[in-house]
């Protein structure tokens, strides 16, 4: 079998990770933690997301932690943005790339954007003039690629056509989301097949959650078909709000581990990593405690 030389990690713990999380994390503690993954070594992590605090409340400190953290030249710092308001945080706060997120199912979207797919395209024309402008890199999450919660497995033609249409927009990396930890390799194998068919592996992220452990084997038939890059949560820490049993990003820890055993590089300490996602965990363990 032969695997990629090297791989890139993006770091989602701090907003993908703590969005769900439902008692407050402080804004020192979230800097601190996106501090810590930058001296790791993670070439993109991303920081926040700039929506309404009614949504997401964890997030509402998005500016603070943004001009807070210590930037370091080797890292891509990311903002998700939901709408033309979040672009215009964004901008304001200094960031150079951004993140837009939709789905593959229509009731997924609804739930989790209050909007239907087409919508949220329209939302996307809306705001890029903006990211045009700015010269702004531009990643795109597509949510629910192998299955909804809502209305089961979801059909590779489905995501293709979500998949060009972002392409359509000048999307420059798209992220392919098991929003609730469902995919195995054959599924993985299969999508993979219909979209490597249209377009270059090098457009794709795959996001997987760890839900019920088919993660890293996912992980592996990713990297049998040249995919070189994956989303991860130091600490495993988080899920989806809107998706029910979406809990258990997988960890980055983990997915660093299987690189090593591979002798794929990644460019992260992992022993920094490590010291960042038991710092992470040991703040959301109490949280989750004191909420219990």
């Amino acid at each position: 079998m032969t695997y990629p030389a090297s791989v890139k990690l993006v770091e989602v713990g701090p907003r993908d990770g703590l969005q769900s999380i439902e008692n407050p994390i402080s804004t020192e503690e979230k800097i601190q933690y996106v501090n810590m993954l930058s001296a790791a070594g993670l070439p993109e992590i991303e920081v926040t997301s700039f929506v309404s605090s009614k949504w997401v409340p964890q997030l509402w400190d998005a500016t603070e932690v943004s001009s807070q953290i210590e930037q370091n030249e080797t890292t891509l710092y990311t903002a998700l943005v939901p709408n033309q308001k979040g672009l215009e945080g964004a901008l304001e706060s200094g960031y150079k790339s951004v993140a837009i997120f939709t789905a593959a199912s229509e009731s997924f979207s609804q739930k989790n954007t209050n909007c239907s797919i087409d919508e949220s395209f329209q939302r996307f024309e809306a705001m890029k003039p903006i990211w045009e402008d700015h010269r702004l890199r531009v990643r795109g999450y597509v949510s629910t690629c192998w299955v909804c919660p809502y209305e089961d497995a979801v059909s590779a033609e489905s995501v293709l056509k979500v998949v060009q249409r972002l392409v359509d927009l000048g999307v420059q990396e798209i992220s392919l989301g098991d929003t609730i930890g469902k995919a195995v390799p054959d599924s993985v194998e299969k999508l993979l097949d219909s979209l490597l068919s249209n377009f270059s592996a090098s457009l794709f992220a795959l996001h997987f959650h760890d839900t019920y452990g088919n993660a890293l084997e996912n992980i592996r038939k990713g990297l049998e078909y040249g995919i070189t890059i994956y989303d991860s949560s130091a600490g495993g820490i988080g899920g989806c709000p809107y998706a029910p049993g979406a809990s258990g990003n997988v960890g980055t820890e983990a997915v660093a581990h299987l690189c090593s055993e591979e002798n794929i590089s990644t460019g992260v300490d992992r022993d920094l990593l490590a010291k960042a996602g038991k710092f992470i965990q040991s703040i959301t363990s109490e949280k989750e405690a004191v909420a219990s």
